[in-house]
């Protein structure tokens, strides 16, 4: 499973098996409001949100298409400097 199972995939390009996400929701409102942790090797990188969803699987689903995209724009960037996530 490269951050979502391979039933339905999303799509986009496949990430690195070190990379991982986990989806969590928190009700903001009348809002559901989904948020996946995007982790290299247990250590985060960065938090991913989404709302609108008409479910938690449609949620899991996009919020894993989007860290895919981010991660290959992510390693395709040159860098320079510290590139950790803030506090």
């Amino acid at each position: 499973m490269n951050l979502h199972p391979p039933v339905n995939d999303p799509g986009g390009p496949l990430a690195p098996a070190d990379w991982t996400i986990t989806v969590s929701a928190e009700i903001v409102g009348a809002v559901v409001h989904y948020f996946a942790d995007v982790r290299r090797s247990g250590t985060q990188v960065c938090r991913l949100s989404i709302i609108g969803t008409e479910s938690e699987e449609e949620a899991r689903s996009r919020l894993a298409l989007k860290a895919r995209l981010w991660i290959d724009d992510y390693l395709s960037r040159s860098r320079s400097g510290n590139t950790g996530c803030g506090p």
